[in-house]
């Protein structure tokens, strides 16, 4: 067959999309002619197409060899090597082409967009204008030369894209722009209007169904979500991001299989990602595969060494691992980054707590140092308070701050130390009629074993994530967000009500006469943990208040309690052992 027909069924194949016979016979040919400039050239089109860019790369330097004066190969040539994050040897390919074919509008479209990725805006105008002074209606450059002041004025930029949207119906690019900017805003109607406008001139544009999968995430709209994923994905196998994202709804349901792929392939295909580091890192985590979680954290660190969160996570596997101090440096890593997180103290305190356990001296000296630094870290006050055995005056938002912290994964938690404390309730009272009081009702625990079709329950917690989780259960009449205290003085005098619950709740209070005393005259229940010492109460080394039977019982009969029950029972697993609590039912 000869040379003419060979080379134009590649051309018919090439454009039709059909890359892999389009290059089986353009290899065809170079076993004829192997350094022929132009089928040099569509080989490595061909390997940009498929984002296998070191590979076009080569091939464009190979055509460059063999024709310096092509303006097209160089033009080529820098759109690969600034896909390969090598912007400047792009600029300089660019920059070339521009010189061997100086009316080409292209070329300086392309040379505005490497500028801009290395910073150098008022360049990358200039070049954007060239462009457009090449052709008036050339809407890429000109959306293009919007996002350039993107950084200094917002919304000039999205008002000059807006226009150009309006004076091009057909122009895609400056609607997707529109749908990014506005899902960074936070307007999700926008976005998804000005997304399904591009995705209706475009359907198989891979980056439109990605920003339409996180849009229908931020709808809570999971399955939509991942459709959307799933279809970018289809039309652009390489797309790192819709690979992430993807993996990350399979990791979601537990398909951790398929979402393992997924990660390794973003990892094949841009091994600096971060994201995908952390995120298979994550994944990882939750099926406890710590070793390897570790692993690809320090990949992650040696990318982006400042990342609080990357030290946080390396924290969270050491302590599950043991290695307590070393945690503790990294999450003191954390905390000097990003102070204002609550989950790094949080981490810090229970970690002091398990290291307390191992060598008092060290851990103490190391919640001195943090409340030295940090005084009015309540987490830094409460566990020098712990180890020191101090009363401290009770603190709302120590408490607040905790449970919001807490409320994600509240219930796995209690779900692995046996909490047993709702159910022994529900044991001991039947079924209730009439208004419940479920005071800390955290996540609605308590509220699912007694819930039945004559009575109405009001829960009462001072996180209001916690409240959410709550809500989510429906089984509440009325959630309020307050301090127990206040809440019973203020709020409970009004109501006519059955029964007060209060479970695994007066461990955060030391001082309970104000709660008892505002409780009068009501039926209540409510659980402690057993002090052995003779003080009312007492903080312990993991920062919760146990209390003297004694003190409690003297408590009830002060303020009128004449019928009092109480019961053993375990509260939870701790260190493999159990830990013993006394459950009261008190009526006036």
């Amino acid at each position: 067959m000869s040379y003419d027909i060979l080379f134009q069924q590649a051309l018919t194949a090439h454009q039709q999309g059909r890359f892999d016979e389009a290059e089986n016979i353009y290899r065809q040919i170079l076993e004829t002619a192997p350094e022929h400039p132009d089928i040099l050239n569509l080989l490595g089109l061909i390997a940009q197409a498929k984002g296998v860019h070191n590979q076009a790369m080569e091939l464009f330097y190979r055509a460059i060899k063999k024709a310096p004066k092509h303006a097209p190969f160089y033009f080529n040539l820098g759109i690969s090597l600034s896909a390969l994050g090598k912007n400047v040897e792009a600029l300089d390919n660019l920059q070339k082409a521009a010189e061997l074919e100086a009316g080409v509008k292209e070329i300086y479209n392309q040379q505005g967009m490497v500028l801009r990725r290395l910073h150098r805006i008022p360049e990358a105008q200039q070049a954007f204008l060239k462009a457009i002074n090449l052709d008036k209606d050339y809407s890429e450059a000109k959306t293009n030369l919007a996002m350039t002041y993107y950084e200094s004025d917002q919304d000039k930029t999205i008002k000059f894209l807006e226009d150009i949207s309006t004076q091009y119906p057909e122009e895609i690019l400056s609607r997707y722009h529109l749908s990014t900017l506005y899902f960074d805003r936070g307007d999700i109607e926008k976005s998804k209007r000005y997304a399904l406008a591009a995705q209706q001139l475009n359907p198989s544009a891979d980056d439109i169904s990605l920003i339409l999968g996180l849009i229908a995430q931020k709808e809570n709209n999971p399955a939509e979500a991942k459709m959307y994923f799933q279809t970018s994905v289809e039309q652009n196998p390489r797309n790192v991001a819709a690979l992430l994202n993807l993996a990350n709804v399979e990791t979601n349901e537990n398909n951790f299989e398929q979402a393992e792929k997924r990660y390794k392939k973003a990892l094949d295909l841009e091994p600096g990602s971060l994201d995908a580091h952390i995120n298979y890192a994550n994944m990882l985590y939750h099926q406890e595969r710590l070793s390897e979680a570790l692993e690809e954290y320090r990949a992650a660190v040696i990318l982006n060494p400042r990342s609080a969160e990357i030290s946080n996570n390396i924290g969270i596997i050491l302590k599950d691992l043991g290695e307590f101090e070393d945690a503790l440096g990294l999450f003191f890593n954390a905390y000097n980054l990003d102070a204002d997180r609550i989950d790094f103290s949080v981490n810090i305190m229970e970690t002091l707590i398990l290291f307390y356990r191992k060598n008092k001296d060290d851990a103490l000296l190391i919640a001195e140092n943090w409340l030295k630094h940090s005084p009015q870290n309540v987490f830094a006050q409460r566990v020098n308070a712990a180890f020191k055995g101090e009363k401290l005056e009770d603190n709302k938002v120590f408490s607040e701050k905790l449970f919001d912290n807490f409320a994600d994964n509240y219930e796995l938690v209690l779900k692995k130390i046996a909490y047993g404390v709702p159910r022994r309730i529900k044991d001991l009272a039947g079924n209730v009629k009439g208004a419940v009081v479920d005071l800390g009702c955290g996540s609605g625990l308590v509220g699912e074993v007694l819930k039945n079709g004559e009575n109405q329950i009001i829960g009462v917690d001072i996180s209001q994530n916690m409240l959410n989780k709550a809500a989510e259960k429906g089984i509440y009449s009325e959630l309020i967000k307050s301090d127990i205290l206040d809440f019973c003085q203020q709020r409970l005098p009004q109501l006519q009500t059955s029964l007060i619950v209060a479970a695994d709740v007066f461990g955060y209070i030391g001082n309970l006469a104000p709660v008892i005393s505002a409780l009068k005259g009501k039926n209540i229940c409510f659980s402690i943990e057993v002090s052995a010492e003779t003080d009312d109460y007492k903080l312990n080394d993991a920062g919760r208040y146990l209390h003297n039977p004694a003190y409690i019982e003297n408590l009830l009969q002060t303020n009128g309690f004449t019928q009092i029950n109480k019961y053993d029972l375990v509260l939870r697993q701790e260190n493999g052992a159990d830990v013993k609590g006394l459950l009261y039912f008190a009526k006036p």
